[in-house]
């Protein structure tokens, strides 16, 4: 029986001692001024409906109370309302209590002096029971659904009350007595019920708001955290490439619908891969912010920076429209940059160059904008650096040219009029073919022939490139495999990768996947590369691309070795197999001494490495003896052919076989 009762009272003795929440307290404290209004006017009312001469005597006071204490209790709840409770403290809980009794109080007094003091026979309160029971009916529930967040004040509230209407009716003999008590017991219990379940129902709602809050506030951090991937650089928290093109567009739309005009810089880091070499990543992706901080520290808050590649960056200058305008931020920004950094207890000195356009004056379009400002970014680099220049005339009759001639090429690639010559490279110890140098042609309609050294160029800065390398590629993979059909053996062909080639590693190995899928190998193919493809913009991944072709079986072999800036660090970088040698030094063996002594010390460089030498550019006897007098392997030039078709190779190669056999 024990554990039978202790099992019904458990849950009750829990609901009671349920220690109220912040959420429950506030809820108390926001409806208390309510609650006190309500109290008061009920007690206004029922002053006027029961007045009575020889009640004024505790009609007055009790009204004077019950504002008092209302006027307080609002007071109370309006300045603790101010300050949202975050920690319920015990003392809190009993302020609750002793609140629930003050509220309790002048309805717990009006029963008692009319029931109790009066009695039944009395003939002054003869009409007063019905107003009592009415009013003190409705301030109980009233209270209780004020208070119903805290259980044990709505509890208390509703005890005090009942206790004296009670206790009131049985001491004044009112012959109601038990029906009344009876019905304080079933009434008293309802409203217990009620204040449980709304108090329950109230805790669910904060609990679901507070889940979708917290789900909502996920989201929305969510949301942040997507527009930083999608829009800002990790390294130096400015907008990257995809997000300025945006702001960008936007710039033009905005130029266009409004007028007025604004400016575009693209800067470019000098040297930058030299501090990649020298002290790392880390300390470069460090120079990246602090180039970041000095940019922002030195342009207008409504401009626009954005990092749009490796040392790359790009600026709209929203109130500048003019070229001394221009001049004057890119001094201050150039200045800015020159000052020395001290990064991880290294000095780095930064600097850049800068190419500017504005706009409408220069294009309106921002595909245009970026094309005109990197040509004056070039044309910066190649002035010396560390300088700005603006897109001008002669650069637009530059401009001019580039799009007749990507017409052309766009035209060449359609029509099938670009074609691949070979020029042979002969070993200079037995005069044995060594393999061909795959060389691209175009010859106008008119015959005139365009220099691809001019075409490949544009080509890369008019996003041809990878159509143009993908024909080359196609064809001398078709020629290859025509050769191997006649039963000829050509070598080792070698093609040339551009810079950007390497700059779109995807592309490059789609390429290489081509001649695979087709049987063309490591055995057959030479890859050929310039310092170009080491150096400038969007090259820090190289050394990983080429270890990758060589470990492939690609030999790779260096081009215009001892023209760059960086040649014998480049060596030690990659895996080269074969290194060229420039014809600017072949061509004046016979002549200067100090050619010969370039050329010696390249071949002796070669030998030490393991790696094998190739001459480029031999034209006459006298130079192909001295190249082999100085350890030479392998000579390219017109002594022996000029660039010549796949059909006149094919015919070079049968006779080679024909002459050892």
């Amino acid at each position: 029986m024990r554990q039978i009762f202790r099992s019904l009272i458990a849950p009750i003795r829990a609901v009671l001692t349920r220690h109220p929440s912040p959420e429950d307290v506030n809820s108390v404290v926001s409806g208390t001024a309510f609650g006190a209004f309500i109290t008061a006017l009920n007690a206004v009312i029922y002053v006027i409906g029961a007045f009575d001469k020889e009640e004024v005597s505790f009609l007055a006071p009790w009204l004077g109370a019950v504002v008092v204490l209302c006027a307080v209790l609002s007071w109370m709840s309006i300045r603790s309302s101010k300050r949202a409770v975050r920690r319920v403290s015990k003392r809190t809980a009993r302020r609750l209590m002793i609140t629930s009794v003050l509220l309790a109080l002048p309805w717990a007094a009006l029963p008692i002096h009319v029931f109790a003091l009066h009695g039944a026979g009395d003939p002054h309160g003869a009409g007063e029971p019905m107003l009592v029971m009415v009013v003190s009916t409705g301030m109980l529930a009233g209270g209780v659904l004020v208070l119903h967040r805290a259980l044990t004040a709505a509890v208390t509230y509703m005890t005090t009350i009942l206790l004296a209407v009670t206790g009131s009716v049985q001491i004044g003999g009112w012959e109601e007595a038990w029906p009344i008590t009876a019905y304080c017991f079933i009434y008293g219990m309802f409203l217990a019920y009620f204040a449980t379940s709304a108090g329950d129902t109230a805790r669910q709602r904060d609990e679901s708001v507070a889940a979708l809050s917290q789900a909502v506030e996920g989201l929305r951090a969510a949301r942040d955290e997507n527009y930083l991937l999608a829009n800002i650089d990790d390294t130096t928290g400015l907008l990257n490439r995809k997000a300025f093109n945006a702001r960008l567009a936007e710039a033009v739309a905005q130029q266009a619908s409004n007028g007025g005009g604004f400016s575009v810089l693209l800067m470019d880091l000098d040297r930058f891969k030299n501090v990649n070499d020298l002290f790392g990543h880390s300390v470069g992706d460090e120079l990246l912010a602090e180039i970041a901080r000095r940019l922002r520290a030195n342009l207008h808050e409504g401009d626009v920076i954005g990092r749009i590649g490796g040392d790359e960056f790009c600026i709209i200058l929203v109130e500048a429209a003019t070229e001394a305008q221009i001049k004057s931020v890119a001094g201050r920004l150039l200045e800015a940059l020159n000052v020395p950094a001290r990064l991880a207890g290294r000095q780095v000195h930064p600097g850049a160059s800068i190419g500017a356009v504005i706009c409408p004056d220069d294009a309106a379009d921002p595909v245009e904008l970026f094309l005109k400002a990197d040509l004056a970014l070039n044309r910066a680099k190649e002035a010396g650096r560390g300088q700005c220049v603006k897109f001008d005339d002669h650069l637009r009759q530059q401009v001019i040219t580039n799009d007749r001639i990507e017409a052309g090429l766009r035209d060449a690639l359609k029509d099938n009029l670009l074609y691949v010559q070979y020029q042979p490279k002969i070993s200079l110890r037995d005069g044995r073919p060594m393999g061909a140098e795959a060389l691209v042609r175009w010859t106008l309609p008119d015959g005139q022939k365009v220099s691809p050294e001019f075409f490949l160029s544009i080509a890369a800065e008019r996003g041809l490139l990878p159509s143009l390398s993908r024909h080359i590629a196609e064809a001398v993979a078709d020629h290859i495999l025509g050769w191997r059909a006649e039963g000829l053996n050509p070598g080792k062909i070698a093609l040339n990768i551009h810079p950007d080639d390497i700059k779109s590693p995807e592309l490059l190995m789609e390429t290489i996947q081509m001649f695979e899928s087709k049987g063309i190998t490591g055995d057959d193919l030479l890859l050929e590369i310039t310092e170009g493809c080491l150096i400038g913009r969007g090259t820090d991944m190289v050394s990983r691309l080429l270890d990758a072709l060589a470990d492939r079986g690609y030999d790779l072999s260096l081009d215009d070795f001892g023209t760059g800036h960086a040649a014998l660090a480049h060596l030690k970088k990659i895996p080269v197999a074969e290194i060229k040698i420039d014809r600017s030094f072949v061509s004046g063996l016979e002549v200067r001494r100090d050619d010969r002594a370039i050329v010696a010390a390249i071949t002796e460089i070669a030998r030490g490495m393991g790696i094998r030498s190739v001459a480029e550019g031999v034209e006459t006897q006298a130079q192909c003896d001295m190249l082999k007098a100085l350890g030479v392997e392998v000579g390219q030039g017109y002594l022996w052919s000029r660039p010549i078709s796949a059909e006149s190779f094919a015919a070079y190669l049968a006779e080679q076989q024909r002459k050892v056999g």
